[in-house]
């Protein structure tokens, strides 16, 4: 649990970070000129770091998926995973046209996922044969839609042309460590207190305590970064680097519109549960898959951790969640 533990730690420390890095980037690129200033102001080490990791688990998915005897057409989908990751990045900055239609990500998005479902039809067909077409073709759409589409509103937070320069890093922050506060929690409450169960036939280590226990982790981080009034209290005129940067964190993390009047502690509550409900259900998902597959971790690239798609299972179905609620709801963005 210790070596567990500190990678855990490390992690979050390294991811902190390099969020604040590309802050940083973005709010010195202001008086930059030009497309490339128009990028950094979108976004720079953290989009560079989801193509990154996303592509690698997406490798991660193929071994998986080919433990089953199903051959997707990985190159054609570790491509397009790449078209989704950069499309809120560059359509964002004004690189793929200047109306608002092409600065709004999901447009080109929605293209790639066309071209995604045509291009698998047309690698299907030049194989010369029908065996295994249905199972590949959903295997390489799966890989897109699951890695790619999904990762992708992770970058809709953080580059959103209606986001204001840095603040996108901060959204994107909080919805990690909010996520991840589900996991620790959920795993820290099921070893400790775990006696039912929660869907052992899929995941046999899970317990309806440990789920419960996530689900009241991520609500507590929520809320603790939606009491802002409560925490400038604490950070008084102190101008330390950290201070500013977790004012700016909580100043990102606010209300813009609210029509009904809900408190933003109440919000927090249910953003926190939202999250947290995703990400235990992707966890359960990825198990699904390794389980069908035979497969133990999608890979032994971290000790005690397994693969990166074992780490990012969680954040892959909380981030569209996340994204719909600042949007739509919360109202941030």
């Amino acid at each position: 649990m210790t070596q567990r533990v500190a990678y855990g730690v490390l992690a979050i420390a390294v991811l902190v970070l390099l969020f604040m890095q590309d802050a940083v980037i973005a709010k010195q690129s202001i008086e930059l000129s030009g497309p490339l200033g128009d990028l950094l102001r979108r976004g720079s080490l953290i989009p560079l770091l989801f193509i990154v990791v996303l592509l690698r688990a997406a490798v991660e998915l193929d071994r998986i998926i080919r433990a089953k005897d199903v051959r997707p057409h990985s190159a054609f989908a570790y491509l397009m995973i790449l078209v989704l990751l950069l499309t809120p990045w560059f359509s964002a900055a004004g690189w793929l046209g200047a109306d608002v239609r092409d600065q709004e990500g999901l447009f080109w998005q929605l293209v790639a996922l066309m071209v995604t479902v045509i291009g698998a039809g047309v690698l299907c067909v030049f194989r010369g044969h029908p065996r295994g077409a249905i199972p590949d073709m959903a295997a390489t759409l799966l890989m897109v839609f699951y890695v790619g589409f999904l990762g992708s509103f992770g970058l809709q937070l953080r580059c959103g042309r209606d986001i204001p320069g840095q603040e996108g890093a901060w959204l994107l922050l909080i919805t990690l460590l909010v996520t991840k506060a589900s996991d620790i929690g959920a795993y820290f409450v099921g070893t400790a207190t775990g006696r039912h169960k929660l869907i052992p036939g899929i995941s046999p280590a899970k317990s309806v305590e440990g789920a419960i226990g996530g689900l009241l982790a991520s609500a507590l981080v929520a809320m603790l970064f939606a009491s802002a009034d409560a925490i400038h209290g604490l950070l008084g005129s102190s101008e330390s680097v950290f201070a500013a940067m977790l004012r700016d964190v909580i100043r990102s993390f606010s209300v813009r519109n609210d029509p009904i009047g809900m408190s933003p502690v109440v919000r927090a509550l249910l953003f926190g549960l939202a999250l947290s409900a995703a990400g235990q259900i992707g966890d359960l998902v990825e198990s699904c898959f390794k389980r069908d597959s035979g497969v133990k971790d999608s890979s032994n690239l971290i000790p005690r951790y397994g693969g990166i798609l074992d780490m990012i299972d969680s954040p892959v179905f909380a981030m569209p969640v996340a994204w719909f609620l600042m949007t739509a709801v919360w109202n941030v963005v």
